[in-house]
């Protein structure tokens, strides 16, 4: 049987959606880290929103002497606004994160759909491969036919002519 004439193009094709199954397998990873990320942020974001909770409870507390000084209050208050400042940066971090997340689902989503496009290329051609495999065996069984019908002519014509069906008597 004659070789596929377009062998090189399904090999491509195929070819084609193993690296897009790798993309998509890439992205999922890509994802998952993403989302771990997130909610490494999610829990340090929640440990200093803790630590300002406590800070502004205790802020007016007064010493062991039961005594509320000014530069107590002065420094409970510097140590407020060092949390908060933290507390601002922890939701930064976490806005980033989030922005990542978004970004990785969307590459995610060009990967799933690459996959999809490569994989539609790929049976696209298999399925041209299929017809015309099935046209070469329609071909072969019609040479087959043709050979067996020229070796029965080639018999019959091969004969004496004495031995035909038409004697008379």
């Amino acid at each position: 049987m004659k070789r596929y004439p377009l062998q090189a193009v399904l090999d491509q094709r195929q070819a084609a959606c193993g690296t897009a199954r790798l993309a998509l397998a890439e992205a999922v990873r890509a994802l998952e880290e993403e989302e771990r990320r997130l909610a490494e942020a999610e829990r340090a974001r929640e440990v200093v929103t803790r630590e300002r909770t406590e800070a502004q409870r205790h802020l007016y507390d007064p010493d062991e002497t039961g005594m509320l000084p000014l530069p107590l209050i002065e420094r409970r208050t510097e140590g407020l606004h060092h949390v908060e400042r933290r507390l601002a940066e922890a939701s930064r971090a976490l806005d980033e994160r989030r922005a990542a997340v978004a970004r990785a689902q969307a590459e995610l989503e060009r990967s799933r759909l690459a996959l999809v496009e490569a994989d539609r290329e790929r049976k696209a051609v298999e399925t041209h491969r299929e017809a015309w495999l099935e046209e070469q065996r329609r071909e072969q069984t019609r040479r087959e036919e043709r050979q067996s019908e020229e070796v029965v002519l080639a018999r019959y014509a091969a004969r004496p002519a004495g031995e035909g069906g038409s004697e008379t008597s």
